[in-house]
């Protein structure tokens, strides 16, 4: 009988450990990379951000981007800066009332009742401001151009005449204005006023407009973390750049709103707030940056469409105020309505303009100036504003 035969057990094959540690090591890496990567993109990409300035609507206009977008080389920028200056220009065009060929003036100087085109833009923010006007119950409205001229604020400004000349004239014009003689359509976009005499002014939203447009051609061209700022009316997207690097807590835009001290035209008289503003817009109206004086009274551009004086007229007997509201700020999701509602809110005033909007849920801040020497501003929020 041949012997039996016996394999040793060192003899068997082994299986090929060092293939499977190379599995193992290449899914660990996978595995890391990828968590760094999720960790990076949940962090803004900061870099120190591309500027273009310039001059819109009799003011001047900033825009800063900070991102990294494929193909923001020197020539896209240049082309982008372009197209941004020309959206301008275009809504200046529109809505200018200081430009004789301007839509809002040719439709102010026209004499028909009929509809009358004008661009999508135009009728857009006329849209917006009347549906503001409704809310406001007529706190807001555009058709007082003619009463912004008489105080001498508007394109057409009379200086020239007394207190009394004032009074009258703003009896009689006063009803001539009025948003309910206004209507608009957009398809295809129109104007129509009820009586021939009706004039509009888009000053006090047309900037908001502006930025938002802006704010969506840099989003048309895939940027996501920007800042626009057209004349003091801002909105924020995303995340501003620093120094290239990444930063372990995100870097929002801080945006300041001023002390509503009058200055010098050269001055500035500081900052009471700083505000983080992410996907926000914020717009402030104050009664520091236009004014005259009519014996030795200081009256803002801010006229009371409801009674056709500005927001400072006193009738005969009045007491003054001891404490006079400076300036009002609202933030929203778009610039066109901070803009209309700052406005809006100011000619309301404390009381009324607080409950209107807390009623509505805007974030807004008023400012006064008071006699108080060691306290010179008070504050009052509303409920959203951040504390």
């Amino acid at each position: 009988m041949s012997p039996k035969t016996s394999i040793d057990h060192d003899d068997q094959p082994q299986p090929n450990n060092s293939f499977w540690d190379i599995i193992r090591y290449v899914v660990i890496i996978i595995f890391v990379a990828a968590g760094i990567l999720y960790y990076y993109s949940q962090k803004p990409r900061l870099l120190t951000a591309q500027e273009t300035q310039g001059m819109t609507m009799g003011t001047d206009y900033s825009v800063k981007v900070a991102d990294f977008v494929k193909g923001t080389g020197s020539d896209v920028w240049k082309n982008i800066k372009t197209q941004i200056q020309q959206r301008l220009d275009g809504i200046d065009r529109a809505m200018s009332t200081y430009r004789a060929d301007s839509e809002v003036s040719r439709f102010n100087n026209s004499d028909s009742t009929d509809w009358f085109d004008v661009s999508k833009d135009t009728a857009e923010v006329v849209k917006t401001a009347l549906e503001i006007s409704r809310l406001t119950e007529g706190a807001f409205d555009i058709t007082v151009a003619p009463l912004v001229d008489l105080w001498g604020f508007g394109a057409n400004q009379q200086s020239d005449l007394t207190i009394k000349d004032l009074e009258e004239k703003t009896i009689r014009i006063k009803q001539i204005i009025g948003y309910d003689k206004l209507e608009v359509r957009l398809q295809p976009p129109a104007l129509k006023k009820s009586i021939p005499e009706l004039r509009i002014d888009l000053s006090a939203i047309a900037k908001g407009y502006a930025v938002d447009c802006v704010a969506v051609l840099l989003e048309e061209n895939g940027f996501t973390n920007f800042m626009v700022e057209i004349g003091g009316e801002v909105c924020c997207r995303g995340y501003k750049g620093s120094s290239g690097t990444y930063k372990t807590t995100s870097q929002d835009w801080i945006i300041g709103i001023e002390k509503p001290f009058i200055v010098s035209s050269d001055g500035f008289s500081g900052l009471q707030r700083k505000l983080s503003l992410v996907d926000r817009a914020l717009a402030t109206s104050g009664d520091y940056q236009n004014y005259r004086e009519i014996n030795d009274v200081r009256y803002s551009h801010f006229i009371d469409p409801r009674t056709g004086f500005p927001t400072e007229y006193l009738t005969a007997g009045e007491p003054k105020p001891i404490e006079r509201l400076a300036s009002v700020s609202v933030l929203t999701e778009r610039c066109v309505y901070a803009d209309a509602w700052a406005t809006a809110l100011f000619v309301l005033g404390e009381h009324k303009g607080l409950e209107l909007a807390e009623k509505h849920g805007i974030a807004v801040l008023f400012l006064f100036r008071t006699e108080q020497k060691d306290h010179p501003i008070r504050e009052t929020v509303s409920t959203t504003f951040p504390k």
